[in-house]
């Protein structure tokens, strides 16, 4: 029975360690290119705004 959960357990921990990952680095690596390049619409406002 032990040996199931610890399994469980390492199966957890891999199965959100994507997220772990990718959301601490987007603070840390960030200040690249802003997701829409810049673009404006025709009405001079930024397509996702200014964030």
């Amino acid at each position: 029975m032990l040996l199931l959960e610890v399994m469980a357990a390492v199966l957890g921990v891999w199965f959100f360690m994507p997220a772990y990952v990718a959301n601490p680095a987007a603070v840390l690596l960030g200040g690249g290119p802003p997701v829409d390049m810049g673009r404006c619409m025709s009405d001079g406002r930024r397509v996702p705004g200014d964030g």
